[in-house]
């Protein structure tokens, strides 16, 4: 029977599917219910099953012991035919074929509903869940670029210049340190190799806890911050360069080592000048940038000539001169044999002056000049002489010329300027126009040249050089030369600043300079040398080109800041993503991963964060708070014996005791003003300040009583505050000042206060009377009601908050004792004091006099 059950189910399923897919009336359901008639002829069929198996003779023999032949049973079940009925189909209270096919078509809709919910669920379910997975994973990749060490870099390949042109010496030795050597690159291993428990003993030095770079910068920063302490003088610059020193940089060929040097050599020449000096410092900047741009020229000469010996002819133990003779050889073979080999040869005098003085061989230049035409025809004696021009303008710092020299090149600049026919005729006539603006400093001649002779900047640093060469850090008054006739020489009038310089470099993108970003520390090189220092270190911290040089750019920052020449100018700002960079944020922010497992080191690089944030007293004490709340390194760091005690790493970085006290009196107000109670107590304590720290015991300790007499548990609380505030009465002493006076007295009223409200809670209160009496602010005579009442005003803020809860006490111990007089005094006093108590409060106060009067 249960096969037949099983059996009709199905069929019953699959007249519901027949019927519901009819859409004809009553004659196609016939139709149907035929098939439903073959399908169970069908089923009758398959149903026929052997009798050879070991269940049908068990069941033989069961229904011969009840004495039925099962041979007869089994014909008669195969014979058995199913036919359904009307009713069987269709439910019974549908009476017409078309009220079924009414409710198939509602239970359709509903389930198609129902479906479209589930689907509309499902796909919002799957949308925010793929949108929380891409939040992650851009938080993710914040973090890792936030905190993860970074790779380092190879030799600087020179950039396009900013008409397009790329370096035919794409990659120079430098001039004095040769090759770069490969490096140490980041690989994916965490920056913090673990956490260690914080406590009062010193925990294990931060080279044991980083890796690679980061381990030596952060050894840098220690050496740095003890000269610093010791008032010594500090080569950071070296230092961290030699951090980089052994550190590869992948397929990239420009590093960190050359990035450090060229900041090195840039910082060279300012590094005895006070940061007073602004622009004795800028010219010392810009002549360290042309320094090193010459000698990267230099190297660049003896790696040509080296690579074609023959056909250089350079000789044994040549000078300067002959080092730019052999380099023409090369780069100017195709134009054959030249003057300084064969007489009549091409004229090369102004292309080899040009060569002399981009390398900066100044000397050699003079020597050259005075085969042209303009030495052997002097005019106006001096104004004319090329060769010493020439020499004057080297000596004074490659300055444009002032005076009658000044004028004379400037006026001889424009002529040269105008006479483009003979700039056509000559080779190297753009040479001569640009060693002419050079001299006179015409920055509108010089664009003229480039402008007409677009490959004559073949590199970026040759473009920075000229550029470099023609910047002046003050304008020179015109009159003060040579009278009316300066105003027209255009150079003088219209100094070309290196704000001009920097805007300009700005106008293209970073990737125009770095290979479209494929070696990022190429536009770090050009920052450096137009002065841009904090764009590039806003470039290494916040562009993705640059993502694998973030822990470079904190150090970059940090060498900047210990070098002062980090200007806040928006000239200097920008670069990074159009936001001004905060370098002591940037710091802070590094230093912030160390406070869990190195609190000393975090506390170097703390104090260099405090430095560039201007170095206050309060910005140090917001710094060391947030340092000590963190890594409860209070031993550690601050040592014992209080602020004028040895010891501690703090001492290193403050070594004043006195200014060593403020900061850490300003740590305490920090954490005092964000809820930190306990830990600004224990720091006014160690900077001496002990008023300070009994004040806000005593306002825990009236917030404390409160609670403990109706919780036990709050019993241990109200001691350990009471011991502290004793310890902090101790430290003061015998003192007679006026404010630690009043906050001793405070004490004394809150323990007095805190036995009083426990008794009244067991219900003491023969105990509370006591208390009540050492209570000189509570009248119980009737003589001291307005005295009290007139004075409640100056009671300590901490004892002026448990008065509603003292009255009540008293009231009820004064009630409970029948003393109605001295009752009848305290409600009196309520009533003067209203403002301080709550109605609801009074009308208790007017209930336990009542009770007492009846």
């Amino acid at each position: 029977m249960a096969g037949k059950a099983a059996d009709w189910d199905q069929l019953l399923l699959q007249s519901q599917d027949l019927v519901t897919s009819s859409e004809a009336a009553f004659p196609r359901v016939q139709r149907d219910i035929l098939q439903v008639e073959q399908y169970s002829q069908k089923l009758r069929s398959r149903a026929v099953r052997a009798d050879a198996s070991a269940d049908t003779l068990e069941a033989s023999r069961l229904l011969a012991n009840e004495g039925l032949n099962p041979r007869k049973l089994t014909q008669a079940l195969q014979t058995f035919e199913l036919r359904p009925t009307y009713e069987d189909v269709f439910q019974v209270e549908t009476a017409t074929v078309e009220e079924y096919l009414q409710q198939v078509h509602e239970m359709i809709s509903v389930t198609a509903i129902q479906e479209a919910q589930q689907s509309a669920v499902a796909a919002f379910d799957d949308f925010m869940d793929s949108c929380m997975d891409s939040e992650w994973q851009q938080e993710k990749r914040a973090l890792f670029d936030s905190v993860a060490p970074y790779s380092s870099s190879t030799a600087l390949t020179p950039g396009p210049c900013p008409g397009g042109h790329m370096s035919p010496y794409a990659a120079r030795p430098l001039p004095a340190a040769g090759l770069m050597s490969p490096g140490l690159a980041y690989r994916g291993t965490p920056l913090l190799a673990g956490r260690s428990p914080l406590g009062g003993a010193p925990l294990a030095a931060s080279n044991l806890q980083l890796r690679g770079r980061a381990a030596k910068y952060a050894g840098v920063v220690k050496k740095m911050n003890a000269a610093a302490a010791a008032g010594q003088a500090y080569d950071a610059v070296r230092e961290f360069a030699a951090a980089c020193a052994d550190e590869t940089n992948g397929e990239r060929r420009t590093t960190m080592l050359r990035v450090w040097q060229v900041l090195g050599r840039v910082l060279g020449g300012a590094a005895g000048l006070a940061p007073a000096a602004r622009t004795q410092r800028s010219e010392a900047l810009l002549a360290g940038a042309r320094g090193y741009l010459e000698d990267n020229y230099v190297s660049y000469m003896q790696k040509v000539v080296a690579a074609h010996r023959a056909q250089a002819s350079l000789g044994g133990a040549p000078g300067r001169l002959g080092l730019v003779h052999a380099f023409l050889r090369v780069k100017e073979k195709e134009r054959g044999a030249l003057d300084f080999d064969q007489p009549g040869g091409v004229d090369t005098t102004w292309q080899r002056i040009y060569c002399c003085l981009r390398a900066g061989f100044h000397s050699e230049a003079a020597q050259v000049s005075k085969s042209t035409r303009e030495a052997s025809t002097p005019r106006a004696g001096s104004a004319s002489d090329l060769s010493a021009q020439l020499l004057a303008w080297g000596e004074g710092g490659c300055r444009p010329l002032t005076g009658d020299p000044g004028v004379h090149m400037a006026a001889e600049c424009e002529r040269l300027l105008r006479d483009k026919s003979a700039r056509q005729r000559h080779p190297f006539s753009a040479q001569r126009a640009m060693v002419h603006a050079l001299l006179c400093g015409n920055n509108r001649a010089a664009e003229a040249v480039a402008k007409e002779t677009p490959s004559f900047f073949p590199t970026i640093e040759d473009f920075l050089w000229f550029k470099l060469c023609l910047v002046r850090t003050q304008t020179t008054s015109a009159s003060s030369s040579s009278g009316g006739g300066a105003g027209s020489s255009g150079g003088l009038l219209d100094a070309y600043q290196l704000s001009d310089l920097q805007q300009y470099l700005q106008q293209y993108p970073a990737s125009h300079y770095s290979h479209n970003g494929k070696e990022p520390l190429l536009y770090v090189v050009v920052l450096l040398l137009s002065l841009q220092f904090r764009a590039a270190v806003a470039f290494l911290a916040r562009e993705a080109a640059a993502k694998d040089y973030r822990l470079d750019a904190v150090h970059l920052a940090i060498c900047l800041q210990h070098a002062a020449v980090l200007d806040p100018s928006p000239a200097d700002g920008g670069g990074g993503g159009g936001r001004a960079l905060d370098v002591g944020s940037l710091i802070h922010r590094y230093g912030k991963e160390f406070l869990y497992t190195d609190p000393q080191l975090a506390l170097e690089y703390y104090m260099l964060a405090a430095a560039a944030l201007g170095g206050s007293v309060q910005v140090k004490g917001q710094l060391l708070r947030e340092l000590l709340v963190e890594s409860k390194a209070y031993g550690y760091l601050l040592g014992s014996g209080g602020a004028a005690g040895e010891g501690g790493a703090l001492a290193r970085f403050v070594p004043n005791p006195a200014e060593r006290g403020a900061v850490l009196e300003a740590v305490a107000h920090e954490c005092a003003a964000s809820a930190q109670l306990e830990e600004a107590v224990e720091l006014f304590m160690f900077a001496g300040r002990p008023r300070q720290a009994l004040r806000i015991l005593n306002q825990r300790l009236s917030d404390a009583v409160e609670a403990a007499a109706t919780s036990t548990a709050r019993g241990g609380e109200v001691s350990t505050i009471v011991s502290r505030g004793d310890a902090a009465v101790a430290a003061m002493g015998s003192t007679q000042d006026p404010d630690d006076l009043r906050e001793i007295e405070a004490l004394d009223l809150l323990k007095s206060i805190g036995d009083m409200l426990a008794a009244k809670a067991r219900g003491d209160h023969v105990r509370a009377l006591q208390k009540l009496g050492e209570l000189s602010f509570v009248p119980t005579e009737r003589f001291r009601l307005q005295l009290c009442a007139s004075s409640v005003n100056q009671l300590h803020p901490a004892v002026a908050d448990r008065l509603p809860s003292v009255l009540l006490a008293a009231a009820t111990a004064l009630a409970a004792s029948g003393k109605r007089d001295q009752l009848q005094t305290v409600v009196a006093f309520a009533a003067a004091v209203s403002n301080r108590i709550s109605q609801a409060m009074y009308q208790q106060l007017n209930q336990l006099q009542a009770g007492v009067s009846a």
